[in-house]
């Protein structure tokens, strides 16, 4: 428990040294490998990996639906915490993604 802890003040640490704009173009850097719409060989890729891994039959139809499914939803909790949650904890952030959504 004491190097979750610990992983977690890092992470606190280095979050709070980068600047608001540099947290903004971090959150969409990352929601953008993960879970843009270019990202879909990537996705069947690491299940592949994962799956062969485990020494398992590769079903490329749960893998397929494992893609439509699962990216979507996780897309629509970061949109929700970016819109909803975030200005409670950083307003500047939260201003920069609303001048995003203008353009």
């Amino acid at each position: 428990m004491p190097s979750v802890a610990l992983l977690k003040f890092t992470g606190y640490k280095l979050l709070n040294n980068i600047s608001d704009t540099g947290k903004a173009l971090l959150i969409i850097l990352i929601t953008d490998i993960f879970l843009g719409y270019h990202s879909e060989s990537g996705w069947q890729t690491l299940l592949e990996i994962i799956v062969e891994h485990y020494g398992l039959q590769v079903d490329q139809s749960t893998i397929t639906i494992f893609i439509c499914l699962v990216p979507v939803i996780i897309d629509a909790c970061v949109k929700l915490w970016l819109f909803k949650f975030l200005p409670r904890l950083s307003p500047k952030v939260a201003n920069i993604f609303r001048e995003m959504k203008r353009h």
